[in-house]
């Protein structure tokens, strides 16, 4: 069951990340903030503060119960289903309106990791 968040929870999950999306980095404000369980809660993930970030609605919504690994190999994977599925980007990549830039997706929650440990 999910846990009813007060607004001192809500302000501690929106400042995790500086009033950023957890996931693509977009600003966030706090009244567009969705909080999504890291691990979700039926993969056996806590319904704590510790497994919950802010989310902009799209990256919630795209996330929905999958785990951090699956959303970020579903990520990696747009290339191909976009050439698969949508002739306007299938011919954007052709007359090079679009390039595409496969690499290794990090969330923006990480980078901010990683900034942390460099200073």
């Amino acid at each position: 069951m999910r846990r009813k968040l007060s607004k001192k929870d809500r302000q501690k999950i929106y400042h995790k990340t500086k009033g950023h999306c957890a996931y693509c980095g977009c600003e966030l404000p706090y009244e567009k903030m969705q909080v999504d369980h890291i691990v979700p809660i039926h993969r056996g993930g806590i319904n704590e503060l510790d497994n919950m970030l802010p989310a902009c609605r799209s990256c919630n919504h795209y996330k929905s119960t999958m785990t951090l690994e699956d959303f970020r190999e579903c990520i990696g994977n747009w290339h191909d289903v976009l050439m698969r599925d949508c002739v306007t980007y299938k011919n954007a990549v052709r007359f090079g309106v679009v390039i595409p830039n496969p690499h290794k997706v990090t969330f923006y929650f990480e980078r901010m990791e990683g900034d942390s440990h460099d200073h």
